[in-house]
């Protein structure tokens, strides 16, 4: 006779890794989160051959929504938004002619832009700051 809960480790398993998964694609109390979308501003970042274009911005801190375009670029498909090492958000995968975005609650201070792959800008900056209006 087979016991009736031989599953119940796996469940628990998968349980487990889907918690797991979970928290590394949310939030906390780090300097980023998702973000709604409906009220995040939109920056615009192209992904070109030199790497992000613009390769410095500066936004107000809060939602914000990174519209992503690959303008033509076989070498750079990612724009990633870095805290340190840590990942806040990106979009990848973007061939030539595809766009992608991702929504952040940002924080004031300073991140990387990251787009691996550019020639002479593959990392940018991101400056957040604490006014309610951006200046680029």
């Amino acid at each position: 006779m087979k016991p009736r809960f031989a599953s119940v480790p796996l469940a628990g398993g998968a349980l487990a890794a889907l918690a797991l998964a979970a928290a590394g694609c949310g939030s906390d109390s780090g300097s980023g989160a998702a973000a709604s979308d409906e009220s995040a501003r939109v920056v615009e970042v192209r992904l070109v051959d030199a790497g992000c274009q613009p390769a410095r911005l500066t936004v107000a801190a809060g939602a914000t929504t990174f519209d992503v375009t690959n303008d033509g670029a076989d070498a750079v498909t990612e724009l990633e938004v870095l805290d340190g090492d840590r990942v806040l958000g990106e979009a990848e995968n973007l061939a030539p002619g595809l766009s992608g975005q991702f929504s952040l609650t940002l924080r004031p201070g300073r991140y990387v832009l990251y787009c691996p792959g550019g020639k002479s800008a593959e990392r940018g900056t991101l400056i957040v700051k604490a006014e309610k209006t951006a200046a680029g």
